[in-house]
């Protein structure tokens, strides 16, 4: 596995008090009291298809597709987030990466689960990069991704 991508902040034009405000709202449309998941934000004007991967402890599994509209948060994983890091990659509906990393799973063209990350194209799988999270082991994990594909948690 390559090395960790860094997470940049959001840019400054986006008040604190909105993010703030937002998650919330996010807290309370997800119903309370708070679960433990792992949240994605669509802060982009682009309707987003994300992937997700993750080792739960048994070896890597990437899967996906979650469909999230501009301004929409989705659950990504819901209960107990059972690894430290989670990685991801986002595509617009035309398939262009909007957030690409550097360290590589799987993917498919339609919902997939795969489990392992090497030899995508040999097993009929494609190969994409994907940005790494450190989740810090939290039990709640908001992420939100930009117009310009940055990433920042709350």
């Amino acid at each position: 596995m390559s090395s960790p991508t860094h997470l940049a902040a959001l840019p400054a034009s986006k008040p604190r008090r909105k993010r703030v405000a937002l998650v919330a709202l996010i807290l309370v449309t997800l119903g309370a009291p708070a679960q433990s998941e792992f949240i994605l934000c669509n802060d982009s004007f682009d309707m987003l298809n994300v992937a997700l991967a993750r080792d739960p402890g048994s070896g890597f599994v990437s899967e996906g597709w979650w469909t999230v509209a501009p301004g929409r948060c989705a659950a990504l994983l819901r209960g107990t987030i059972d690894s430290r890091y989670i990685y991801l990659h986002a595509i617009d509906v035309f398939s262009q990466p909007v957030l690409e990393g550097d360290v590589t799973f799987c993917v498919g063209e339609e919902g997939f689960r795969i489990a392992g990350e090497q030899d995508c194209w040999l097993r009929g799988h494609i190969a994409a990069g994907f940005v790494e999270i450190d989740t810090g082991q939290a039990e709640r994990w908001i992420t939100f991704l930009n117009a310009e594909g940055r990433i920042g948690s709350e």
